[in-house]
């Protein structure tokens, strides 16, 4: 069943075909070789069941749509190079992994960046910075992909080659969500690490509604990344029971975070307190951010 948001006359032969969430059912067959079949409308008088294989990270709320215990929404069908995909929105209730309040939670400073993709630290009982983590590497491994991507479809494109684009693009994207998807995770798993947890992550939606905060932050915002990271690191922790909340952003990559001056960065990954009194003088730029977002 098509929803009818769309125009019958705009829609192609590659569109994803959307059902409600009364259009599908899941059957589970364990006894089976294959465990998952999907029943899906195809005829008023019959409906087409296919296998399915779950992601294995998923596995769970499959587990959860057939037991009743979450709910199923909207789900789409589409196709990729050859494979079809099946979405399934599903929403279940969690509870927080513990009633402590937010004075006795430990706040853990999530800073998305160029340099490191991902950058999480939290303050020890001292109010010192403690076991900060940085994804430098995954930085590295998306920047360099990315690369690939816009220098190859420039010249695929001048070629006319829009088909190879597009399958290429594919490709390129799916390794890129697969880094994004084992750091987010990661980075929840820090959490998991730390007693009495909250993650905090800048409030995107402060940023777009406020006033311009300069270059670095607008390049930030607008990266195609920054938005999907936060929504994963979002879903994932709230699956663990883990809180998220937000903050202004505003300098947050430019204050110290030892005395609250606003200092500079001579280079990306360094910042420079410019307060002499202060004991840091240089410290790692990701991880300054980090504490101060906490």
């Amino acid at each position: 069943q098509l929803t009818t948001t769309y125009n019958a006359g705009e829609l192609h032969d590659d569109h994803p075909v959307r059902f409600t969430n009364g259009g599908l059912r899941l059957d589970h067959k364990p006894e089976n070789a294959i465990e998952w079949y999907v029943k899906i409308p195809h005829h008023e008088d019959y409906h087409l069941w296919m296998p399915a294989q779950p992601n294995p990270e998923q596995r769970d709320w499959l587990e959860a749509l057939n037991a009743g215990d979450a709910t199923m929404g909207e789900s789409r069908l589409f196709e990729r190079d050859g494979t079809w995909y099946l979405h399934v929105t599903a929403t279940r209730d969690v509870e927080e992994r513990s009633d402590v309040s937010a004075e006795e939670r430990t706040p853990i400073g999530v800073d998305i960046g160029e340099a490191s993709l991902a950058t999480v630290c939290h303050r020890d009982g001292h109010g010192s910075p403690t076991a900060p983590e940085l994804w430098a590497d995954e930085g590295k491994t998306v920047r360099r992909l990315r690369k690939t991507y816009f220098t190859a479809t420039r010249r695929l494109q001048t070629r006319g080659s829009e088909r190879i684009v597009e399958s290429f693009g594919d490709d390129i994207w799916d390794q890129i969500d697969d880094v994004f998807h084992r750091v987010t995770r990661e980075v929840v798993e820090y959490a998991e690490s730390v007693e009495n947890p909250v993650l905090v992550l800048e409030d995107l939606t402060y940023i777009r509604e406020s006033m311009d905060y300069g270059e670095y932050m607008n390049r930030r915002l607008h990266g195609w990344g920054f938005a999907k990271l936060h929504a994963q690191i979002r879903y994932k922790a709230v699956e663990k029971g883990i809180p998220v909340e937000t903050v202004n952003p505003c300098n947050t990559s430019k204050e110290c975070h030892a005395c609250g001056e606003v200092g500079y960065r001579p280079r990306q990954a360094t910042f420079k307190c410019t307060n002499d009194a202060c004991w840091m003088g240089e410290y790692q730029a990701d991880v300054n951010g980090a504490i101060n977002i906490a």
